[in-house]
């Protein structure tokens, strides 16, 4: 996939909405809202940095709206299935990403290669490894608080493992996805995919 400009601009589009929904929000008198919305923002600016190929950037751009969406306007109390929605698509988004990264800075050895079935299984696994494993901590967060304040993020143990299992779909779904990247295509969109990836 060949980065273009204009692949950019609708990237860039989409994170600048933030702001302007940050905006709305502090006119309406949500000040809270607008804060967070900006933060969002800034963290959707991370892939950006890093120069992450456009699509990992793209998923983690709509991992965090539906979080976003969840949040600030209201999506989890008016949709129930909203919860389970962004225990999947977060770790769909953020675990590729993070497994990208670790191959870039040569914490993890390099998973993706020319003719190397084995390489794209191991991405694979290792991306669903990793997802259900962030989403455990998240698991404890949400435990910790329900017993140290008055939230109720774990009504029950059915909602602890939909989120669970949730986060193993999407992780699955994402290392699916890399390892279909990096293998698919014409030769030299394979080599171009794999430069992306790895350097």
């Amino acid at each position: 996939m060949t980065l273009r400009r204009t692949d950019l601009d609708v990237l860039d589009a989409l994170r600048a909405a933030y702001l302007v929904w940050a905006a709305v929000e502090l006119i309406a008198g949500h000040p809270g809202r607008a804060v967070g919305l900006v933060l969002t923002f800034a963290l959707l600016l991370v892939p950006r940095w890093l120069r992450v190929p456009w699509p990992f950037d793209l998923a983690f751009i709509v991992g965090w709206t539906a979080q976003s969406l969840g949040k600030f306007a209201g999506f989890w109390s008016k949709l129930p299935w909203w919860d389970t929605l962004v225990h999947t698509v977060l770790p769909f988004a953020v675990a590729p990403l993070i497994v990208v990264l670790l191959v870039r800075w040569r914490v993890l050895p390099r998973l993706f290669g020319e003719g190397e079935r084995r390489r794209a299984i191991g991405a694979l696994l290792v991306t669903a490894a990793l997802a259900p494993g962030i989403g455990s901590y998240y698991e404890i967060y949400e435990w910790v608080m329900d017993k140290t304040t008055s939230s109720h993020y774990q009504p029950n143990n059915d909602d602890t493992m939909t989120d669970i299992t949730a986060n193993v779909i999407g992780g699955l779904a994402g290392g699916a996805v890399i390892a279909a990247w990096s293998a698919g295509g014409r030769p030299t969109e394979r080599r171009r995919a794999r430069r992306a990836l790895d350097a």
